[in-house]
């Protein structure tokens, strides 16, 4: 201990300035500091959809929902989608932007895959109350699944979990936590560690216990026990390399398929690939 007081005293600035590089570099990491990185994970003002649409869509038939968020004070808006002699229902998670009518294309595929749509829009977006976080990101998936059991009586083993784009990790936990008939992984990252630290090279100077690791779909898709689960990817996709899901597709457990669409981006289906989901889709739920 002798030698360490020696030499703080020879050398005390140099010391000094690196252990306060020390503390900022713990200070500023993903897992101590997260409220600096949640304006770019979440983008709830960003791509939203036509709202007249969605209120005019009666192809098939649909009504809005509100329900309470796990604090207890902040409502949350969710749509029902009902196909007609239908057994499954998909929940699904919509990405990290825009609302529900944005994504009453991809509702609609669902839809004509032969089961019916519970959409929620997570705390902070279109109509729903409170401000997101990790923890309300993951929080309000398990709120949709238990209003979609406890308000709309559905059964677990007639539930898919459906999930695109970082709704991929709400769809992931909930199945973690609560029973469900099969799993669809859209546009799915296998960790935000991995991806964050491809789009932003500054965060490799971080190591992985300094990330958060509740937003990991590999660590969902590897568990000894998981829904059967179909996992779909955009060749196109600029935002989040098609390489995640072949990752996850390798390490995944028991029953599990894939799809690439070779036309697609991110989040949107191509005219050409649609016909192909869809076919892959009721497949899916017919093995189920």
């Amino acid at each position: 201990m002798k030698w360490l007081i020696n030499l703080v005293s020879a050398h005390p600035i140099p010391l000094l300035v690196l252990a306060f590089l020390f503390v900022l570099w713990i200070v500023l990491s993903p897992r101590v500091s997260p409220g600096l990185y949640t304006q770019k994970l979440f983008l709830p003002k960003s791509h939203p959809g036509d709202s007249v649409k969605l209120k005019e869509y009666v192809k098939y038939p649909n009504h809005r929902v509100s329900f309470k968020a796990a604090d207890g004070k902040n409502m949350m808006r969710g749509w029902i989608f009902n196909n007609p002699g239908s057994k499954f229902v998909y929940l699904f998670h919509q990405g990290n932007s825009g609302d529900i009518p944005r994504y009453l294309e991809v509702v609609e595929l669902l839809l004509e895959s032969g089961a019916s749509v519970f959409i929620y829009e997570p705390r902070g977006y279109g109509k729903s109350f409170g401000k997101p976080t990790v923890d309300s990101w993951l929080e309000d998936g398990l709120t949709a699944y238990d209003y979609l059991v406890d308000s709309l009586n559905y059964t677990s083993d007639r539930i898919i979990l459906f999930g695109v784009s970082l709704g991929t990790t709400a769809a992931s936990h909930v199945s973690k936590h609560r029973a469900a008939a099969g799993l669809v992984l859209q546009s799915g990252f296998a960790s935000l560690e991995k991806i964050a630290k491809q789009e932003v090279p500054f965060l490799k100077i971080y190591p992985s216990w300094l990330f958060t690791h509740k937003l990991d779909n590999m660590e969902a898709v590897t568990a000894a026990v998981h829904p059967p689960i179909l996992f779909v990817h955009g060749l196109q996709d600029d935002l989040i390399p098609p390489a995640h899901t072949r990752e996850m597709h390798y390490a995944a457990t028991d029953q599990k398929s894939v799809l690439y669409l070779p036309g697609s981006n991110h989040t949107e289906v191509a005219p050409t690939d649609r016909e192909k989901y869809l076919y892959t889709l009721m497949l899916f739920l017919a093995g189920l």
